[in-house]
């Protein structure tokens, strides 16, 4: 049988309740932002890899808006449902910082009223 070692296998592995997984907290009160506004929520530096984003309303951000969740220009998440009361975890495909990369959500579906949580879930790599 044939064996390969990955090249994860020789990483340091954190013994912490969470690994060295970390969490940063963007929060925004939008009135009336009509569909395709971009918010800019978080600047997020070179060396992180990004595992996930978690998205929460208080109370929604009204009937049929959803939100496209961007890194720079790689769309992350789309159509996330916040017409009403909602939290999300979102996991991706680990995406790695080669630059200062700012975190934005896009209004799509209808104009959005209201307060949005996006917390992108991220290791620290280093470069």
């Amino acid at each position: 049988m044939a064996k390969v070692i990955a090249q994860t296998m020789r990483d340091t592995v954190y013994a912490g309740a969470a690994g060295n997984l970390s969490i940063a907290f963007g929060k925004i009160d939008v009135k009336a932002a009509v569909v395709d506004t971009e918010i800019e929520m978080l600047e997020l530096p070179i060396g992180l890899e990004v595992v996930g984003v978690r998205v929460a309303t208080e109370s929604g951000l009204g009937a049929d808006v959803t939100l496209d969740i961007k890194l720079n220009n790689k769309v992350i998440a789309s159509a996330v449902n916040v017409a009403t009361q909602s939290s999300v975890v979102i996991p991706i495909q680990p995406f790695y910082l080669v630059e200062k990369t700012v975190l934005t959500v896009v209004v799509k579906g209808a104009a959005a009223t209201g307060s949005v949580s996006v917390m992108p879930e991220y290791v620290s790599v280093g470069f």
